[in-house]
């Protein structure tokens, strides 16, 4: 069985809360917040992919190779698999899940700052609900 440590989840989150800070003192560096977007998709995808694992519901590794959000929530709602999603997350999903390969490939790709600071709000509380479950 597949699993993902919590402390895998907390460095993307680390990683990401390190880029916006290091954003905000030096705005000129506008790659860094690629950096913070694709750390928090990474976060993102594999809390739900945790919550998968740990669910005891029999999956196909086939199904999780994907770094799409929207279609690893539609596999647990399809499953009823039960998994603690943010609404926020929920609702972004297609957004966010572009910023796995945009923010790292697309020299065009840009997130405005208020938006991955409200993003990584939300998986730092979603990150302290669902971490002692997957100690």
């Amino acid at each position: 069985m597949a699993e993902i440590s919590s402390g895998l989840i907390y460095a993307d989150i680390l990683t990401a809360r390190q880029a916006l800070a290091t954003y905000k003192e030096n705005p000129r560096i506008k790659d860094i917040k690629n950096i913070a977007a694709y750390h928090l998709q990474q976060a993102a995808e594999k809390m739900i992919k945790a919550q998968i694992y740990r669910s005891g519901h029999p999956y196909k590794d086939r199904e999780m190779y994907t770094h799409n959000l929207a279609l690893l929530i539609a596999y647990t709602e399809r499953n009823n698999i039960a998994v603690y999603i943010p609404e926020h997350i929920r609702k972004n999903s297609h957004i966010i899940t572009g910023w796995e390969a945009g923010s790292r490939y697309d020299i065009h790709f840009s997130v405005r700052i208020d938006t991955l600071e409200k993003c990584l709000e939300v998986i730092e509380e979603w990150y302290k609900s669902i971490c002692r479950k997957l100690k």
